[in-house]
């Protein structure tokens, strides 16, 4: 019988074989887990980056919030100093030396205004005799001296502002008023057109409201509470 020339039995030809398709096996793994190990380094990159764009951007928002939240504070703390010189409102008020505090103090009227911390910003609080004479929306001489130097502060800033009108219950009914709704907007209204036309004040920073006689801070039963009521009201508004 004749030997065959190939110096590899059939046997192990086949294990020869079995050889070849199991390193076919193993390089294909090791090609998958090398492409997987590429995909799983550039998305770990990709979100590195995005994780460390979010982080800068985060803190950037922090840091301008943070800012403004101390700017806010100091707005709010200071306005009584920036507008009046005014640190303690109950302490200095008698002793500052602005000169719309001084106006007042040279006509014996301070004590008919009220400054007041509250929520919504500073309140000015004039009695109407201040500003107006009885049941008038026209702005009395000494009231346009006050406003003159009030006008210089409210320069100062760039504060939105409100301006109030109010009165007691006494029922008007003038030829020119015919109720406390119609007295108090017209005295708010007025206020603000001289603050805005005659001062130069920005009219868009102003909102003006009338509110009769339906917001007592007194008792309108005695002429002390009614006198109290009637009133104008000018608040600069916290940022």
């Amino acid at each position: 019988m004749k030997k065959s020339n190939n110096l590899f039995t059939d046997n192990n030809e086949i294990e020869i074989e079995g050889i070849d398709s199991w390193l076919i096996t193993y390089s294909d793994m090791i090609t998958i887990i090398l492409c997987f190990f590429i995909l799983f380094f550039y998305y770990s990159e990709g979100q590195v980056s995005i994780l460390s764009e979010v982080k800068d951007s985060l803190s950037t928002k922090v840091e301008s919030l943070q800012k403004e939240n101390k700017e806010l504070k100091q707005d709010n703390e200071k306005l009584s100093s920036v507008l009046f010189d005014i640190k303690n409102i109950e302490e200095d008020l008698k002793t500052s030396n602005n000169d719309f505090v001084k106006k007042l103090k040279e006509k014996n009227m301070l004590d008919n205004i009220e400054l007041k911390e509250t929520k919504k910003g500073l309140l000015i609080r004039f009695k109407d005799n201040v500003l107006f004479t009885s049941a008038s929306a026209n702005i009395s001489d000494f009231g346009l001296e006050i406003l003159k130097e009030i006008g210089k502060d409210l320069n100062k800033i760039n504060n939105k502002i409100l301006v109030e009108g109010h009165t007691d219950n006494i029922p008007i009914n003038s030829l020119k008023y015919s109720s406390n709704w119609e007295l108090s907007s017209a005295r708010a209204i007025n206020v603000v057109n001289f603050l805005s036309k005659e001062l130069d004040i920005d009219s868009s920073r102003f909102s003006v409201s009338g509110y009769g006689s339906t917001t007592p801070i007194a008792d309108n039963k005695t002429k002390d509470g009614r006198a109290k009521n009637r009133r104008i009201e000018i608040v600069i508004l916290n940022k």
